[in-house]
């Protein structure tokens, strides 16, 4: 009789690993961080819901740089990564690219600190896309931040 208790016991455990196992799932989160001069001001990941960074004019000089590291867990073999910063009037601003998956990609503010100049706008985009080597449209397009420069 306890063998056969202990049997049934065995077999209990053993099925619910089973189950456990076979409903429960892992899954990681992109993320992405934004740097400026090499000094973090935002991190963000797919869950985040304000992408919004501010930063003072006066803050900023033509010199400063600003990179994005952008992390997935799906790596593509021959892709290219990028790095598009549009203004608030759908104007193309600069726009980077690496073969290096979490690569940094950097920006100069000599750039944005022109278009806003000239343009009157305060409000850039900056979005990540994904492509493989030899293609001309992304496979992956996504809004990582909004750039506000007030004065």
């Amino acid at each position: 009789m306890i063998l056969k208790r202990q049997n049934i016991k065995q077999l209990l455990i053993l099925f619910l690993f089973f189950f456990i196992s076979t409903n429960g799932f892992c899954d990681t989160i992109d993320y992405w961080h934004v740097y400026i001069n090499n000094k973090v001001v935002a991190e963000f990941n797919q869950n985040s819901s304000d992408l919004t960074i501010k930063i003072k004019k006066g803050e900023i000089t033509k010199k400063d740089l600003i990179t994005v590291r952008y992390f997935s867990d799906h790596l593509c073999t021959d892709c290219v990564y990028g790095l598009t910063a549009l203004a608030e009037i759908k104007r193309k601003a600069p726009e980077v690219e690496t073969d290096n998956h979490f690569g940094e990609l950097t920006i100069s503010f000599d750039e944005l600190l022109d278009i806003q100049k000239t343009d009157g706008t305060n409000k850039f985009y900056f979005n990540y896309h994904q492509r493989k080597n030899n293609a001309i449209k992304a496979m992956f397009n996504k809004l990582l931040f909004i750039l506000i420069l007030p004065e």
